[in-house]
């Protein structure tokens, strides 16, 4: 491999190069699912909740998953499109909209779990070659970015505090 710009740039670039790995990692597996079953893996999540969990509303999936409700909103549309889930009212609040797997949603989650066995076999093997703690990692990541968002991160250093002197110190 030539020279690596974002590489040689460090951590300046960490989000860029997380997406790039990201890209790299989500492009063949999105193919893959599109190729085998028409189906989109940024359904496979919602899919296996509403599986899981049976009937639930977007903003609570929003919240077990742990993304914007505007961005299930998205799934949701697109999932509904597909006559893979649809919204009924809810029994006692006819207002509230919950979400259901149609019964194609469930076979198709069926087929997509064949892959995603095939899919979760190639990441663990990836994982234990290059990085076998980076699932801990991950988690360690996620939970500082629950206590502290990057972005106050970000205002303490323009600010001139440093996390590590203003706010690992004190009780939050």
């Amino acid at each position: 491999m030539g020279k690596d710009y974002l590489r040689d740039a460090g951590v300046k670039v960490l989000g860029t190069r997380l997406r790039r790995l990201f890209e790299r990692l989500n492009g063949n597996v999105t193919a893959l699912y599109r190729e085998e079953l028409g189906f989109e893996q940024r359904w496979f999540a919602l899919g296996m909740l509403l599986r899981e969990q049976g009937a639930i509303d977007s903003g609570t999936a929003a919240s077990m998953l742990g993304q914007s409700h505007v961005a299930v909103v998205q799934v949701v549309k697109a999932m509904e499109k597909a006559d893979l889930i649809e919204r009924k009212s809810h029994s006692s609040d006819r207002r509230r909209k919950m979400l259901h797997l149609t019964p194609f949603g469930s076979s198709q989650l069926a087929k997509a779990d064949a892959i995603s066995d095939q899919v979760q076999l190639a990441a663990e093997s990836l994982l234990d070659e290059a990085a076998p703690g980076f699932m801990n990692m991950v988690d360690a990541l996620d939970d500082a970015l629950e206590k502290r968002d990057f972005a106050l991160r970000i205002e303490d250093t323009l600010k001139g505090r440093t996390i590590s002197n203003d706010y690992a110190n004190t009780d939050h």
